[in-house]
């Protein structure tokens, strides 16, 4: 019975069926990439204390103290390649800066079973449960079938869609090895670009739209640019796997239109600020403290995909 006052949306059963399957589609990526997100970081991780075991054995110093690729100075999960000059970090993984110092919480192999590591003398403890975890990796397929079936809503039944689930299943899985691990691992990077190119290009071609083609590609090289000056001159305050994490964003928000890509950042940025200072109060270590940035990244990288037409619209009068 209608409810006086009450506008009743009526959806198509088309649009249902396309909502439910993507939504259980998504529990099923997000579930299977945790686990496979977690190996690839402790992969990581164990090469880099082997390389770092390898350089103390030889001697191997660097100013400032022994150089550390697993562990990112600003948390922020971006990849570990050294600088011309460096120790020569493992560029698989985000996070390492020269000077660092891994003095806690790693045993042999990489994985973690302590909480804490202790970096250049601040404390960089994991925000998640390393390894395997049911509750952590049950989470990440909830979320990720969330943002599927939201996507699924949002873009419809466009090609669009395919590229756009491969991205947010990305942003998930990094967002959790960052929190866990405080790096990204390259090949989920490298993967998701090598998986949403085509789409995009199949995406362009069908509906006749290759600027959005020509905005990705912009967005991409641009974000990636940028990000790769602020690591090269700072590599305190940014890991590579930022860099390569800020590329993909850039191309796949770049793909809706520039100013999306634009907001992507902005959101990122205030949103890590805002979870920098948070983590700071509760770790009581000030600046000192780790903040890990994937996830900030890639929560402004959904808000502007799903507002990014309203935000626009309420800044600078314009629809994106």
């Amino acid at each position: 019975m209608p409810v006086p006052g009450c506008r009743v949306q009526y959806v198509a059963p088309v649009d249902v069926a396309l909502v439910v399957g993507t939504g259980f589609a998504g529990l099923a990526v997000g579930g299977g990439l945790d686990p496979v997100g977690q190996r690839l970081a402790d992969r990581s991780r164990a090469i880099e204390l082997r390389r770092l075991a390898e350089r103390r054995a030889g001697g191997t110093e660097v100013a400032g103290g022994t150089e550390v690729a697993g562990a990112d100075p600003s948390g922020a999960g971006a990849g570990a390649d050294a600088r011309p000059g460096g120790a020569g970090a493992d560029p698989s993984i985000s996070g390492s800066a020269p000077g660092a110092e891994l003095t806690a919480g790693e045993p042999a192999g990489g994985v973690n079973t302590g909480r804490s590591d202790q970096i250049g003398g601040a404390r960089v403890g994991s925000l998640v449960r390393r390894g395997r975890s049911r509750s952590r990796t049950a989470l990440a397929a909830v979320v990720t079938g969330a943002l599927f079936a939201a996507l699924a809503v949002h873009f419809g039944p466009d090609v669009e869609l395919a590229p756009f689930c491969v991205f947010v299943a990305t942003l998930v899985t990094v967002s959790v090895t960052d929190l866990s691990h405080r790096l990204v691992p390259r090949w989920l990077i490298y993967g998701a670009t090598v998986a949403v190119v085509p789409l995009f290009v199949a995406s362009a071609a069908a509906d006749a739209r290759w600027r959005s083609l020509t905005g990705a590609g912009v967005a991409g090289t641009a974000a990636f640019a940028v990000f790769f000056v602020i690591w090269w001159f700072v590599p305190q305050g940014m890991g590579y796997g930022d860099v390569r994490l800020a590329g993909l964003i850039g191309l796949c928000t770049g793909y809706l239109s520039l100013l999306h890509a634009y907001l992507a950042f902005l959101a990122g940025f205030v949103i890590g600020l805002a979870f920098g200072v948070v983590l700071m109060v509760a770790a009581s270590t000030g600046r000192k403290t780790r903040i890990p940035f994937a996830p900030a990244l890639a929560a402004g990288a959904v808000l502007a995909i799903f507002f990014g037409g309203h935000l626009a619209h309420s800044l600078f009068g314009s629809g994106g």
